[in-house]
């Protein structure tokens, strides 16, 4: 069987007219700025949640320090600002009493004497209500991660945990 060849489509003549051209043109202008902002956007987001990711574990590491610190003695937590730092080159922590320049995460640790309801002897939170007294056997120790990387504003994180002296021998008023 032979091809006619004298058939032509009548649905595209051939080649492409200037008019598609600059569609296409004008398509592409249109899309690679769009789709550069929506990578430098995601590529941001991943870098802040990288850098909240790493605050976090510095959170929790403080953690871990001072429970290690209470385990060696709890007369080591004493009331009072500091900031605890990784000690260059020797991959061990030092507390401080002011602020050092050396970390992007800096530990800011508050240690006080917990606060009671006196006739409950329940802990006394901010907002609470009614007499209270200052157990020493105790420490509120609120923790302050603070960060500020180049491309980020000053962020921070903060938590409050309270200890007790686990080695002091407890007693209880009989009922």
């Amino acid at each position: 069987m032979k091809l006619d060849k004298s058939l032509k489509s009548p649905l595209r003549p051939k080649g492409s007219t200037i008019v598609e051209l600059i569609i296409v043109v004008v398509l592409f202008v249109v899309m690679i700025p769009s789709s550069i902002a929506i990578y430098l956007s995601a590529s941001k987001i991943s870098g802040q949640a990288y850098v909240q990711h790493q605050a976090a574990v510095a959170l929790g590491e403080t953690n871990d320090i001072i429970r290690y610190l209470r385990n060696q003695g709890f007369n080591l937590l004493e009331n009072g600002d500091f900031y605890l730092i990784r000690n260059p080159g020797a991959g061990t922590w030092l507390v401080k009493n002011d602020l050092p320049d050396q970390d992007i995460y800096e530990r800011h640790i508050t240690v006080s004497s917990a606060l009671r309801h006196q006739t409950t002897n329940d802990l006394y939170f901010p907002g609470d209500v009614g007499a209270s007294y200052e157990d020493t056997d105790t420490k509120q120790i609120d923790i302050d991660i603070i960060w500020s990387p180049d491309y980020l504003a000053l962020d921070q994180i903060s938590h409050a945990i309270y200890i007790t002296n686990w080695q002091k021998v407890w007693t209880y008023p009989s009922v």
